[in-house]
């Protein structure tokens, strides 16, 4: 009979060696202790975090993992977790080992967690409540950009060098400062080991000088694709980013940033060549706290996209919800008024997160003539230095 369980310290080298097998089977070859060091160079303490199915035989059959985050948005410090590391062997797919773990998880986080986050096809998901969202702006900066410009010279005063030279010292004041810098954005998640961090999915984290003084850093993936780029003051995004390439001689960037950065996004806007707003991957979300994950992301959202003032009472998947805004401030109660609204859990999500879910089926169009046009999609974002 199969054992489902949380796996033990003991079996932690099995765990990263079922997940380096799945995925090398399915995929591409996979290390996990490469691709996510923050939890797989971390020990067998973070054995906790996978839950496993066991044969009899004591060999590993499944296993999925789910990593608790602190999320910080609107003031608020949200209750988040991440899933991955979803592996099933080839020999014991069809035996219902995915629905049982995943479900036991669930299970397990109602009343511990706010939030819960994973990517991965959307249809699979759906089946345990997770649904679509977040978006990004990505914009394409190519050398003709920066060629006309900026004059010669112009961009000389900005330098780059690894932003962890791999000097305990150096990198524990690295790590200090990307730490502020993270935490000074409008959501973030908590990074205990910032260096590690950055470095997962292969992201190379380089350090941005200005006239000799450390004023920001990116994190790049793929040589060309600037997935996370902070910088002190907000002056110097743009003029780093096209600095960077000419230094390197690149022939072009991708720069990918949340939507709610609007005055990166302006900035952006009047140098590069292009760009596209679109779904960040196959994010995918499951709220198990609906008032709280509201009121967190939607007086982020009024703090930097700005919003109507309102007034919206719902029961969301049995939740009561009264979300009031005035002068752009937001309440959100656990009561809601007679009358209100009744969504289940699919229309509920699908209300909050989705960009077209007023243009859909699942959310009854006479809801819509009750929210401000501008409260939603919530502005859910997660960084590839969070995924997992």
């Amino acid at each position: 009979m199969t054992e489902y369980r949380l796996a033990k310290p003991e079996e932690w080298e099995d765990c990263i060696e079922l997940a380096n097998y799945v995925f090398s089977t399915a995929h591409r070859p996979h290390d996990f202790e490469q691709l996510i060091p923050r939890v797989y160079q971390a020990g067998p303490e973070m054995a906790r975090i996978h839950r496993v199915a066991v044969a009899e035989n004591g060999r590993l059959r499944a296993e999925i993992a789910v990593l608790p985050q602190q999320m910080a948005a609107g003031g608020k410090l949200l209750r988040a977790g991440y899933v991955g590391s979803v592996s099933v062997h080839p020999k014991a797919r069809g035996e219902g080992h995915m629905k049982r773990l995943l479900g036991d998880w669930i299970t397990d986080l109602e009343g511990t967690c706010d939030l819960l986050a994973l990517d991965g096809q959307r249809q699979r998901y759906a089946y345990f409540g997770f649904t679509p969202g977040s978006e990004k702006y990505t914009f394409y900066l190519d050398v003709a950009n920066v060629r006309h410009t900026w004059k010669n010279g112009e961009l000389s005063a900005y330098t780059f060098a690894p932003l962890f030279p791999e000097n305990g010292e150096a990198d524990e004041e690295a790590a200090a400062f990307a730490k502020k810098l993270n935490e000074e954005k409008p959501l973030y998640v908590v990074r205990e080991d910032v260096k590690a961090c950055l470095k997962t999915f292969g992201e190379q984290a380089i350090a941005i000088w200005k006239n000799g003084e450390r004023i920001g850093y990116l994190a790049l993936c793929g040589g060309n694709q600037v997935v996370e780029a902070e910088v002190l003051e907000e002056q110097d995004f743009v003029p780093a980013l096209a600095a960077y390439l000419k230094e390197n001689a690149l022939d072009s960037l991708f720069i990918s940033i949340p939507v709610y950065e609007t005055g990166k996004a302006a900035a952006l806007s009047e140098v590069c060549e292009s760009f596209t707003k679109e779904r960040c991957g196959s994010a995918m979300y499951r709220i198990f706290e609906f008032a709280d994950v509201i009121e967190a992301m939607l007086t982020m959202k009024a703090e930097t996209m700005g919003i109507s003032d309102g007034t919206w009472s719902a029961v969301l998947e049995g939740q009561p919800v009264t979300v009031t805004v005035k002068d752009g401030t937001v309440t959100v109660t656990g009561e809601a008024h007679p009358g209100a609204d009744v969504l289940n859990r699919e229309q509920a999500q699908e209300l909050l997160l989705s960009p077209l879910a007023s243009k859909g089926s699942k959310v009854p169009s006479e809801i819509w003539k009750n929210i401000p046009s501008d409260w939603f999609p919530l502005p859910l974002y997660c960084a590839t230095a969070d995924e997992f």
